[in-house]
């Protein structure tokens, strides 16, 4: 058999997000929700700073804001299959809205977890490695398609 790049990708995406589901779900049922959230914010955070560092080493050696954090979401964004995904620049204002995300489908279907949670820890984490230090940013999670609004939206503000 021999798949496309672009099957690949698919295939990688769906496992991706089906391996953070199962390893969750299975840190729930043997030590509660409580414990399998706090871990998966910190196993978030580390693979977004993570992605981040590898972003700037490997595709933006010299980072600029807003530009490398917007590439950079962009290539977060489709690891993780966000699609449906607008974002809007104003000033030093980004928001980002998503209204059809593999993971927050996942989420939905399994009824024990809420993807906001790890949103802003994720992308202060991405911005961080991306630019090397803690910046000057507030994040916050303002919608959320599991809690019936119509997108999920994050606002990501230069300070």
């Amino acid at each position: 058999m021999k798949l496309t790049n672009d099957q690949i990708l698919e295939l990688t995406q769906y496992a991706f997000i089906r391996m953070d589901g199962a390893w969750f779900l299975a840190l729930a049922k043997k030590f509660g929700v409580q414990t399998a959230w706090e871990m998966d914010v910190a196993v978030w955070k580390q693979l977004s700073y993570l992605l981040g560092k590898q972003i700037r080493k490997t595709y933006i050696s010299n980072p600029t804001w807003p530009d490398s954090f917007l590439d950079a979401l962009e290539i977060f964004s489709r690891v993780l299959k966000m699609e449906g995904r607008e974002v809007k620049v104003d000033s030093d204002t980004i928001t980002v809205r998503v209204t059809d995300c593999e993971t927050q489908r996942a989420i939905a279907k399994a009824g024990v977890a809420d993807c906001g949670i790890v949103t802003v820890q994720s992308y202060q984490e991405l911005i961080r490695g991306i630019f090397d230090k803690d910046m000057g940013v507030t994040v916050e999670h303002t919608k959320n398609l599991n809690r019936d609004d119509e997108c999920c939206e994050v606002v990501v503000k230069k300070i």
